[in-house]
């Protein structure tokens, strides 16, 4: 599957005709990389994360599978973070502390990122082979209702899962991470 995103109109509505390119993810903190079919994707990936991004990935939670599914089988510290993010149905605007990288095995979601640039939204469909590196203190939006959970792959953590936390937009102006993310892209 080819890379998908795109500009929101009010908040809801997809503009087809505004598609958004990598580089313009990658100027708000998302960094996206397509593996082509001849590859193991996943051990492409963690070569990616450990060489160019330096994760050591040595920790036993540096390298964790995840599935969005209801009932799905996934550790205790995916499952934690899991509950979460579906506690946050009613507003899934959030925001994580740490980078969030992930390898994506199979997907039917979708995430919105916040263009603080420009005051929008971004669509994005994440797609098989596509690893993706969201910025710790970047604004997402994820709503995992039924219809929306259909996504798989595995995660990587450069401390650990443990790690990772999920910060609610009603913390987000205080946090650190946020602090952190806004001046990272020239947004004090």
């Amino acid at each position: 599957m080819t890379f998908r995103a795109y500009e929101l109109q009010n908040d809801v509505s997809v503009n087809s005709s505004r598609p958004v390119t990598i580089e313009e993810l990658s100027a708000l903190g998302v960094k996206i990389v397509t593996f082509d079919e001849s590859q193991d994707s996943e051990q492409a990936a963690q070569r990616l994360v450990q060489e160019q991004w330096g994760y050591p990935l040595d920790k036993k939670d540096s390298v964790v599978p995840f599935d969005l599914r209801q009932n799905a089988a996934n550790t205790p510290e995916i499952s934690g973070l899991v509950a979460q993010l579906v506690q946050l149905i009613e507003n899934p605007v959030l925001a994580f502390s740490v980078d969030l990288t992930g390898i994506v095995s199979y997907s039917t979601i979708y995430l919105d990122v916040e263009d603080i640039k420009s005051k929008k939204w971004i669509r994005i469909h994440p797609g098989p082979r596509q690893l993706y590196r969201v910025a710790a203190g970047l604004k997402i939006r994820a709503a995992l209702t039924d219809q929306n959970r259909d996504h798989a792959g595995i995660l990587f953590f450069k401390d650990g899962v443990s790690s990772l936390e999920i910060i609610p937009e009603k913390d987000l102006d205080n946090h650190a991470a946020r602090q952190s993310y806004l001046n990272s892209i020239g947004k004090f």
